[in-house]
């Protein structure tokens, strides 16, 4: 088997913010969240350049895409809107009012339904993505935060961060089914394994991991790792979950448990302010160093180191179609509006 490898190193400027591929039509999309004015800027992973920027609200951190319809939705956390990008013209169609302070936002591509948070609203609103208006918006009191959905069974889950817990709604109803207690400030982006139907809510002020059974929507036992936490991936396939401890400013530890039993299997030490991703078709393991510049891969199993890439850390992206991973690195700033920024292409190998 080849080993992952770089094969083209993108120039770009400014900040990165989230980053999401189409597999379909094989653009990769950034979000730049500037205070003043955000952009969308799309990638064409064919030829590997940047063919244009879209402007969208301030603060467009994050962003959604329904692949099927070939609609981009990005969030503005200042404006409090969504902005809805046509993939194929690469135009803004339509501006969608939600309410402030969005950390999040979800696209169920089955029912083309599109769900965003609003904290000071204290509301998750339901986009239809076939009219592009608001269907519904469900009251979610203190301050909703991050959302993950499984669209199998057609769930959606919204972590809490004020009332430390975890709304479940149903996607047919729109209504909320339940709400389980975690631990506290759930602000980390959950994981969730579709196949065993299992939901992983990583606390950050808390020394344990919750995991809630989807089928039951009640909590599991507790994994206890004995630190605060900053981040949780898992791989489906090989039901394995990947919990972070180290923060921005003080190293930690990786956690791999076994999602059949929510034990702690392995460990490994992590320096501060890194990032994970696992790439379920390869079960490889990438861990952004921002500290030092570098993105190391692992085995996932067996947590052996197989690559390193120096000069490479950021948040990342995959194209399953391709097995093509996307690192937005922030580089070194010159000053706050330009950066030698870039956008690392890896193969990952298959």
């Amino acid at each position: 088997m080849a080993l992952p490898r770089v094969i083209s190193t993108i120039p770009s400027t400014g900040e990165y913010g989230d980053i999401q591929a189409n597999p379909i039509t094989n653009r990769v999309y950034f979000t730049n969240p500037d205070v003043e004015g955000g952009n969308v800027r799309v990638l064409n992973a064919i030829t590997n350049k940047i063919i244009t920027s879209v402007n969208v609200g301030r603060r467009s951190y994050y962003l959604g895409i329904n692949p099927h319809t070939n609609r981009i939705y990005v969030p503005s956390f200042r404006d409090g809107t969504v902005s809805v990008i046509n993939g194929r013209t690469n135009r803004v169609i339509t501006t969608i009012p939600v309410g402030l302070y969005i950390d999040s936002i979800g696209v169920n591509v089955r029912t083309n339904l599109i769900y965003v948070p609003s904290a000071v609203n204290e509301t998750l609103s339901v986009i239809d993505g076939r009219t592009n208006r608001v269907r519904t918006t469900i009251p979610i009191k203190g301050r909703p935060s991050r959302i993950i959905i499984n669209e199998r069974t057609n769930r959606i889950y919204v972590t809490n961060t004020v009332k430390d817990s975890v709304s479940v709604i149903n996607g047919s109803t729109q209504a909320v089914i339940a709400t389980i207690k975690v631990g506290s400030n759930p602000v980390i982006p959950p994981a969730i394994n579709t196949i065993t139907n299992r939901i992983y809510i990583s606390n950050n002020l808390s020394r344990y991991l919750s995991a809630i059974d989807g089928s039951t929507n009640k909590l599991l036992r507790n994994v206890q790792l004995g630190r605060l936490q900053s981040e949780v991936v898992a791989n489906p396939r090989t039901n394995r979950v990947y919990v972070a401890s180290a923060q921005i400013e003080s190293a930690g530890k990786l956690f791999m448990i076994n999602g059949s039993t929510n034990r702690i299997i392995s460990t490994m030490m992590l320096p501060d302010s890194t990032g994970l991703f696992i790439n379920p078709n390869t079960n490889h393991l990438f861990i952004s160093d921002f500290t030092n510049n570098k993105t190391s891969v692992y085995n996932a199993s067996t947590l052996k180191r197989i690559a390193m890439f120096p000069s490479v850390a950021g948040i990342m992206a995959l194209n399953p179609r391709t097995n093509r991973i996307y690192v937005g690195n922030y580089g070194s700033w010159d000053d706050k509006k330009n950066s030698a920024s870039t956008i690392t292409v890896i193969q990952d190998s298959v």
